[in-house]
């Protein structure tokens, strides 16, 4: 039997590139406007008590889109690519489920927000912690409409239709910009309106832009019960949240450090999060309604060579972005965002924050490249799993990192992903090892 890798009839490589140049240009698009964004909180508020709660009041918000968004588009996301020509899940049944989850979430960040501040934040001020809360409560009220968007962006993706979806995140983070410009005098609140307003013109757009594929798509729905609709799309949720909750348990030490680290802590998630969506994103979403007729290989040899082979280039590239960072690191966070309110203070602040979280970057890569092309391969334990050692490690560091330690604030989440990332590896070798017969859960 032949080692090379081949291609299941009806995948086209040039189709798979094409759309991975697209998302990668909207990837690129949302992330350049994601440090506009950086740039502006930095120079109107620097890491100042109003950085440190909209750096906090922007955390479960966050959070929320990042679990959905890959909920959504690897869970649900096959779905929906399932049902093109044929009867599959209704439109209607992901949209009610996912808009439901959304607006409960808004009504416990309505009721909730000093509660989930102060357990996001413990070491904040209580005037500081007040301002987080009251901020969480307006940016909250965007997040029915990112769910919805969400959801529509999915669709399209299992439509390949790229070029709209992939700009997804722009518009908010566009929004935020002017919002945030037109407010200054209002200081951290034009930012959190800026993020409710830019959902809910994100779904208008979305809408509006799918609604053809709606109309196609009404005849050949059909009703199926709400366990049906989970059962794919539960493990990734599962993944993701485990994934998510690693940068809130360090933004939780951070705030324990005294002013101006738990802001300093979110401009660093902001320098590893671009080349970590860099490297990681741009042809996943391209390759999610292609690389299903994989899954009926017997032999996944090759495919499992092919992992390992990507895995160590991402890390090598890791690496060396790792490397480069560590030695220029306080001059790359001043040429970006001292200015304004944020001054020499503040850059010396998220230097030494950097120093000991941009590490993660090797670690959490990999993980995420194998991860997720395990669960492609529909094997969806041994992520779950490292994602949850991950989380697991990270608390227990945290726990005994003494306060005032800003220098090592990232260490629990280096240590954690680091962890998981040799979980994986050690997963996918011995699968290689054993012919690939059968990925081990």
């Amino acid at each position: 039997m032949s080692a090379a890798v081949e291609i299941p009839p009806g995948i086209s490589e040039r189709r798979v590139v094409r759309g991975g140049l697209v998302v990668g240009a909207g990837l690129l698009t949302g992330q350049a406007l994601g440090f506009i964004r950086h740039a502006t909180i930095a120079y109107l508020l620097g890491t100042g008590p109003q950085a440190d709660a909209l750096a906090v009041a922007f955390a479960p918000v966050d959070f929320w889109w990042a679990v959905l968004a890959t909920t959504v588009i690897f869970g649900f996301g096959p779905l929906l690519a399932a049902g093109e020509g044929t009867r599959g899940p209704g439109f209607g049944d992901l949209r009610r489920t996912v808009v439901l989850a959304a607006l409960l979430s808004t009504v416990v960040f309505q009721v909730f927000a000093p509660q989930i501040v102060r357990l996001l934040a413990p070491g904040l001020p209580p005037e500081t912690a007040r301002l987080a809360a009251g901020l969480l409560r307006v940016t909250s009220l965007g997040v029915p409409a990112v769910a919805w968007s969400t959801l529509f962006t999915a669709l399209l993706y299992s439509e390949r239709r790229f070029a709209f979806p992939a700009f997804h995140q722009s518009m908010v983070n566009l929004c935020v910009i002017v919002f945030a410009a037109a407010l200054s005098s209002h200081g951290a609140w034009g930012f959190a309106a800026g993020y409710a307003v830019g959902g809910w013109l994100q779904l208008a757009a979305a809408r509006a832009f799918a609604r053809r594929t709606l109309a196609l798509r009404s005849a050949s729905e059909e009703r199926v019960g709400l366990e049906t609709l989970l059962a794919g799309p539960a493990p990734v949720l599962c993944y993701a949240a485990l994934i998510g909750l690693n940068p809130m348990v360090t933004r939780a030490l951070a705030s324990t450090h005294g002013p101006g680290s738990t802001a300093a802590f979110d401009y660093c998630l902001k320098l590893v999060g671009v080349p970590l969506a860099v490297l990681v994103v741009p042809l996943s979403a391209s390759l999610l309604s292609e690389i299903a007729p994989f899954r009926l290989r017997q032999d996944r040899r090759a495919a499992l060579t092919a992992i390992v082979r990507v895995a160590a280039i991402t890390a090598l590239a890791a690496t060396g972005i790792v490397a480069v960072m560590e030695a220029v690191g306080p001059w790359v966070v001043g040429l970006l965002f001292e200015r304004g309110q944020f001054g020499a203070a503040s850059t010396a602040t998220v230097s030494a924050v950097l120093f000991g979280f941009f590490p993660v970057l090797v670690a959490w890569s990999v993980l995420d490249v194998i991860a997720r092309s395990f669960f492609s391969l529909g094997r969806p334990w041994a992520p779950i799993a490292a994602a949850g050692l991950a989380l697991a490690v990270n608390v227990i560091v945290s726990a005994w990192m003494p306060e005032g330690a800003v220098r090592w604030t990232g260490l629990g989440a280096v240590l954690g992903f680091l962890s998981a990332a040799l979980l994986m590896v050690a997963v996918l070798v011995r699968n290689r090892q054993s012919h690939g017969t059968e990925p081990a859960p």
